[in-house]
């Protein structure tokens, strides 16, 4: 008992040191997935062909954004601001912070994408997508950038805790369980002949695709806030 204690204290102050996390309702990922009744493969198969993989196999998603009004200047304090404050640790929040070139980066960690719970193989899939903020005088340009999924496999012999909301698996020597990475390129539907399950790769894209576009209107609600500059 005392060994499992220790376990979750361990684990529950690893979590709190993850910086820039961002969550998301199922019912947020549905409005956003633009799946209506198409099967998770259908859906992922169409992003698919409209979102191709780079060079570098990487999927990556672009818009750009006006802000009548806003200098570049306002606009990058107040993403900065932004990402600070919803970081464990302010110091590792941010990868690039450069006001001569008017960009921050930073990686942005999303748990629980998708899972697939039933079965012999559970999977719960989590993504960090690199963030690219690239302003100019009333315009911003995000970019969301990922390559792979993190996956924790789970089967029906493994023990489970909890850890500030995420969720740890170990088998009886306490040891992590199975920690996978799923490169997207060998994933469905990027893969002639997929290494990973078609099912939860799938749910993985579309939701991943989803969060992209939350992202975009969590952005746009933070640089549309008029900002006090009064000294009361």
């Amino acid at each position: 008992m005392k060994k499992n204690y220790f376990l979750f204290i361990v684990f529950a102050f690893m979590s709190m040191q993850m910086v820039y996390a961002q969550s998301f309702s199922k019912d947020e990922l549905k409005k956003y997935s633009g799946q209506g009744n198409k099967s998770d493969e259908a859906r992922a198969a169409e992003l698919a062909q409209e979102n191709p993989l780079n060079d570098q196999y990487e999927l990556v998603l672009s818009c750009v954004k006006e802000y009548s009004g806003q200098s570049k200047k306002e606009l990058y304090n107040k993403i900065y601001n932004w990402i600070i404050n919803l970081s464990s640790n302010s110091q590792s929040a941010i990868q690039v912070a450069d006001t001569a070139k008017w960009i921050i980066q930073t990686r942005c960690n999303i748990q629980q994408i998708a899972k697939r719970t039933m079965g012999d193989n559970r999977y719960k899939v989590n993504i960090r997508p690199l963030l690219t903020f690239d302003f100019k005088d009333e315009k911003i340009r995000f970019t969301f950038n990922l390559q792979s999924y993190d996956v924790l496999k789970k089967t029906d012999d493994d023990g489970g805790i909890f850890m500030m909301g995420n969720i740890g698996f170990f088998d009886g020597g306490g040891q992590k369980k199975d920690n996978q990475v799923w490169p997207l390129s060998e994933c469905y539907p990027y893969a002639k002949k997929p290494s990973h399950p078609k099912v939860t790769s799938s749910r993985a894209l579309v939701n991943s695709v989803a969060a992209y576009k939350i992202l975009i209107d969590r952005v746009d609600g933070v640089l549309k806030k008029v900002v006090s500059n009064s000294d009361w």
